[in-house]
């Protein structure tokens, strides 16, 4: 091909694409393209756009490596979430989505149907970050990739659930109505506020069945208070509580704060468990503290005679303390007063250490083994002799 007849052909081809993007300028300008959600896409396009979704996350969630998603508390805590945060726009078993929500373009997927067709990083990915231009959000706390495996290892056994399986899991006996009309209606946002808590922590009648969740029962007022205003305005980071906090508007956190205050432990406690060289050793630092690596005692602050804004930890979870104490190490829980001392503290504990401080206060509630040894009574005085007249 002469020199002269290549430069024509890239003439008439550059011509052509300056014409077709011209072309394509003016029909956007023009506003001839319906948006409307009641109208679907050209075939090309919802093509073009689904391909750029599939590739786009396929590519940035290659390196993302799933951890073992098989613990139980570990789907019933994403099973919560999911309840409150996914389940009104992709539904789930027994809980079809809304006529409104059907009406959105693109549709929200059907996750009991489409979650197998993504890898578990790829549902990490999605659920963490969310896709543009389909209404998914990006997780609140962009800090809490544990979190987001909740939710993850809940999708991942969704499609092979029951209902009841689903109930049970995402909503447990949270939403099964017990009072009568005239009782409901009297309770009116406080029920509603207690479904929600009801979902992971404990009920009236029945324990906290999560370790991966706190136990509430018991724990001051203030304290908990604090820990919803807390998750309200951002300081304590959680995509699962902070949504939930920020709803409640100051008398239904306060109620909400009061119930767990005055709620008294239920359930069959456990067998006590032996004394343990792993709780001996949890006990020593809970007491003593590591005074050589500059550990103070847990029991200093944490005794419940201390101030009213540090969280009881007597028969508290292991599970649950061991990921808070991994979440300070991490630098996840340093933007509040308390926060900052405990993230001063935590990354001078080894992995043992946790651990050891895990089981012992978890076993102290079943075990009764006291918090602090108390000083013996002084002896009391000898009575003088009574003198007779």
């Amino acid at each position: 091909m002469t020199l002269p007849a290549a430069k024509s052909i890239a003439i008439c081809v550059s011509a052509v694409v300056v014409t077709l993007g011209v072309g394509a300028m003016l029909f956007v300008w023009s506003g001839a393209y319906n948006v409307a959600a009641s109208e679907q896409h050209f075939a090309v396009t919802h093509w073009l756009l689904d391909f750029v979704k599939r590739r786009s996350v396929e590519t940035q969630s290659l390196l993302i490596s799933a951890p073992p998603l098989d613990d139980p508390d570990l789907v019933r805590l994403g099973g919560a979430h999911y309840h409150g945060g996914c389940a009104p726009c992709h539904g789930g078993p027994g809980d079809p989505r809304n006529p409104v929500v059907q009406q959105m373009y693109p549709e929200p997927a059907d996750l009991p149907i489409a979650a197998p067709s993504w890898t578990p990083g790829q549902l990490f990915w999605i659920a963490k970050n969310g896709l543009k231009f389909t209404g998914m959000p990006a997780w609140v706390a962009q800090n809490r990739d544990d979190e987001v495996w909740a939710v993850v290892a809940f999708l991942r056994a969704l499609p092979k659930m029951s209902d009841a399986e689903y109930r049970r899991l995402a909503i447990g006996e949270a939403e099964a109505p017990r009072s009568g009309m005239l009782e409901l209606a009297a309770l009116g946002s406080r029920a509603e506020i207690l479904s929600r808590c009801h979902r992971c922590h404990e009920t009236e009648s029945s324990p906290s069945a999560n370790r991966l969740v706190p136990k509430l029962v018991g724990q001051s007022q203030a304290y908990l208070e604090m820990s919803l205003r807390n998750y309200a305005n951002g300081l304590r980071s959680s995509g699962i509580m902070q949504p939930i906090a920020a709803e409640l508007d100051e008398a239904n956190l306060v109620e909400a704060a009061k119930h767990y205050a005055q709620h008294r432990s239920v359930g069959k406690m456990a067998s006590a468990p032996l004394m343990s060289e792993k709780i001996e050793r949890g006990r020593r630092i809970a007491t003593a503290g590591v005074p050589e690596k500059g550990i103070p005692p847990c029991l200093a602050c944490h005794a419940g005679k201390s101030a009213a804004t540090f969280p009881k930890l007597e028969g508290q979870h292991a599970a649950y303390i061991v990921g808070q104490l991994r979440l300070w190490r991490r630098g996840l829980r340093d933007r509040t007063v308390q926060g900052a001392i405990m993230a001063a503290i935590a990354p001078r504990l080894t992995d043992e250490q946790i651990e050891d401080l895990a089981a012992y206060f978890e076993s102290v509630a079943t075990m009764q083994v006291p918090t602090e040894a108390p000083p013996p009574p002084p002896p009391a005085p000898p009575r003088a002799p009574v003198r007779r007249r």
